[in-house]
């Protein structure tokens, strides 16, 4: 009989009950950096834990550092593309047809 052993990896630094309070911390203050929570756990544990592994707690709670693009910033050409674009089009009726000048 044969049984697998658990545990084939490094231990964890932090246990569940930390990980999800560096979730609520960062959760708490949105514009604190990882280097300022790894900071406020290492007063409140006496725990020192790298950004690394502030970072993926906080991926691993749902929370990332990203900021949606808004609109990629358009140039002169693109907007004079646009603006001809609108003008050749304007008379289309919302099936996209063009029906409207077919009709007059």
């Amino acid at each position: 009989m044969c049984s697998r052993w658990h545990g084939g990896g490094r231990v964890r630094s932090t246990t569940p009950a930390e990980d999800r309070y560096i979730v609520l911390s960062a959760k708490r203050n949105r514009r604190t950096t990882v280097q300022q929570v790894a900071n406020q756990f290492l007063a409140a544990s006496g725990k020192q834990i790298s950004r690394k592994t502030v970072a993926r707690r906080l991926r691993g709670g749902g929370l990332y550092a990203r900021r949606p693009v808004v609109c990629v910033p358009l140039t002169r050409q693109h907007r004079t593309a646009r603006l001809q674009w609108c003008r050749e089009h304007h008379n289309w009726t919302d099936t996209g047809l063009g029906m409207r000048t077919i009709l007059r």
